[in-house]
């Protein structure tokens, strides 16, 4: 399916304005690092975290964007088409989760260091210097971090780009590298201002491109929007749990969307740098908290829409096409021009937001935690060769997956759980300090990670636990560990700043 010339144009206007936001980033950081550079700023803060220039707004909308990929984009609506609005307890359950992780992870992460793991190593007490053990710790948790996400990322990007691929009649290898050198290119630019105020505008294009879609399934129904939504709720489509289902199942929803958000917005690089990056703590703490009423209002947008879709499809008789192309093969096949652009854009937006914030994290990650000794002076050639070496290492995952059947959803599971490990560790090293001690060594960072995946395999292959619990199981799983681990160790000849206290 071809996309018509203004189509094409609504396309490209959005590409144009995605970079002329990152050329205007770039120039102001210019201006914010030369007004900073009396006071201590350092350049590589100013690439990785906007020199602390983050605004509320620029926060809030990058963290919402960044939380939408175009897999989202499209099977959030046919979650609902094939169940109902049950997926609404992992959101109830995250919007919950962000007013904890605001007031009490923020806080003890801001201003310890460029990533997350930085702070971790730092500790609770912030302390200046980290010692050989805490190094070599912080590297292990950070390549972790980097081999995990850039699977989770590149199962994103395939998804993204199989859509893209059909509406510009491309293949998909070649939609991988368009999307994947845009999102490069305008990160160069700008670094994480960049990336914070051109996810602000994608944001704004997928929201109105959600509301689009609402108002153009409405316009191809003999029926009105009204009509379609009575019948979606005549036939339980807004029902929050599934036939059968309990209001206990609703709860344990309610809490895996608490840990998994735990995870993702507490302790993920991907969200983390834009809170380090903030002018300061409060701004912060409100650009995430607030952050959960868009992203509640941006999953009813989805939601529903699934339910409008399911009542166009059911009124009409028409047959299903396959499951994962319910929406998409509306926009290809019903959605008039210039609206059917807008899609597209919408599609590329959902894309773009995800990837930048990844390619910015592991490049900060790699720098900042894998790199030893002296920063060089060339760092911001540097830079650009590790931004360029990610962005390759991402297509060349995403087109390995693709070859391989079924690892998509494999990709997405491993991504999923691969946040328990991380949110253990924090909770034993900033949470329960008091009552857990142990070294910040690669050794104890290693076994962490192996209990929490056999908490969560065991979970999974043996025991039967409720599922949706499972990185909440691999989170307990670790922290048991840790704790039993802390009273069998003798601490007495490791420096504090490497320890729990």
């Amino acid at each position: 399916m071809q996309l018509s010339s203004l189509d094409v144009a609504v396309v490209v206007a959005y590409i144009v304005l995605i970079f002329s936001i990152a050329v205007g980033a770039n120039v102001f950081m210019k201006k914010h690092s030369l007004a900073k550079r009396k006071g201590g700023l350092k350049a590589i803060e100013n690439h990785y975290l906007a020199g602390r220039s983050i605004t509320f707004w620029e926060a809030t909308l990058s963290i919402i964007a960044t939380e939408f990929s175009a897999m989202a984009f499209l099977i959030i609506p046919t979650y609902v088409y094939f169940d109902n609005m049950n997926y609404l307890k992992f959101v109830i359950g995250a919007c919950l989760s962000r007013s904890f992780i605001s007031w009490y992870f923020i806080p003890k992460i801001y201003g310890k260091g460029l990533t997350i793991f930085e702070a971790l190593a730092r500790g609770i007490h912030g302390y200046s210097d980290i010692r050989q053990e805490g190094q070599t710790g912080k590297r292990t948790f950070a390549f972790f971090y980097i081999f995990t996400k850039l699977v989770g990322v590149s199962v994103k990007l395939l998804g993204g780009s199989i859509l893209i691929s059909e509406f510009f009649g491309i293949s998909v290898f070649m939609a991988m590298v368009m999307i994947s050198l845009m999102t490069y290119l305008y990160i160069m630019l700008g670094g994480l201002k960049a990336v914070v105020r051109t996810d602000m505008l994608q944001a704004t294009i997928f929201i109105l491109g959600g509301f689009m879609a609402h108002y153009v399934v409405g316009k191809m129904s003999n029926l009105t929007w009204g009509e379609l939504a009575a019948f979606g709720l005549e036939n339980g489509k807004f029902n929050l749990w599934t036939t059968g289902g309990s209001f206990i199942s609703f709860i344990y929803g309610i809490i895996a969307g608490a840990a998994y958000d735990a995870a993702t917005h507490g302790v993920d690089q991907d969200l983390t740098q834009k809170f380090l990056g903030a002018k300061d703590v409060k701004t912060a703490q409100q650009a995430l908290a607030w952050s959960s009423v868009g992203s509640l209002l941006v999953n009813l947008v989805f939601l529903s829409l699934g339910v409008i879709i399911w009542s166009y499809y059911t009124k009409h008789g028409q047959s299903v096409p396959h499951p994962e192309k319910i929406f998409s093969y509306l926009i290809e096949n019903y959605f008039p021009t210039p609206v059917k652009g807008l899609m597209v854009a919408s599609i590329l937006a959902a894309s773009m937001s995800t990837l930048d914030s990844s390619i910015n994290a592991m490049s900060a990650v790699f720098w900042n935690d894998l790199m030893g000794g002296e920063k060089s002076k060339m760092f911001r050639v540097y830079i650009n060769l590790d931004n360029f070496i990610i962005t390759v290492a991402i297509i060349i995952v995403a087109h390995l997956v693709s070859l391989i059947p079924g690892a998509i959803k494999i990709g997405m599971h491993f991504a999923y759980l691969s946040t328990a490990p991380l949110l253990a560790f924090f909770i034993c090293r900033m949470m329960l300090s008091k009552y857990i001690k142990m070294s910040y060594s690669s050794t104890l960072i290693i076994l962490s990670i192996f209990t929490s995946f056999l908490g969560m395999g065991l979970n999974h292959f043996r025991f039967g636990f409720n599922p949706q619990l499972t990185i909440l199981v691999g989170v307990v799983t670790s922290v048991v560990f840790m704790w039993i681990y802390s009273k069998l160790i003798d601490f007495s000849n490791t420096p504090k700043e490497n320890t729990y206290e």
